[in-house]
């Protein structure tokens, strides 16, 4: 009986993990009814291709990934004004929004 209870558990354990796991790569029929479309790399893979290019441009100072609207977006880290830069950045890339954020530049530290 115990052995029998215990089957149980580990089956409803796993398949609420497989729940949750499909949940978060999921982006649901809303977003795809709105023409949102799936993107294709991972936000990562989009970053490690594109950040080579985008540090050439004068005034990156640095990207990362962030959040827009709860959602996961590239973020463009500048020493000057987002307008400066949006001629030479896109809005959206391999469907994720671009951000541009005015950091101001950046500088390594003194070793002391």
């Amino acid at each position: 009986m115990v052995r029998q209870i215990a089957i149980v558990l580990l089956s409803i354990g796993a398949i609420s993990a497989a729940g949750i796991l499909a949940d978060c790569s999921y982006t649901g029929p809303s977003e795809l009814a709105k023409g949102g479309r799936v993107p294709e790399k991972t936000i990562e893979q989009v970053l490690k291709e594109r950040t080579d290019q985008w540090m050439a441009i004068p005034g990156v100072e640095g990207t990362a990934i962030g959040l827009f609207e709860g959602k996961p977006c590239i973020r463009i880290l500048s020493s000057v004004s987002p307008q400066q830069l949006r001629t030479s950045i896109p809005s959206t890339v391999g469907g994720y929004p671009v951000i541009i954020e005015r950091t101001g530049e950046f500088r390594a530290l003194d070793q002391q």
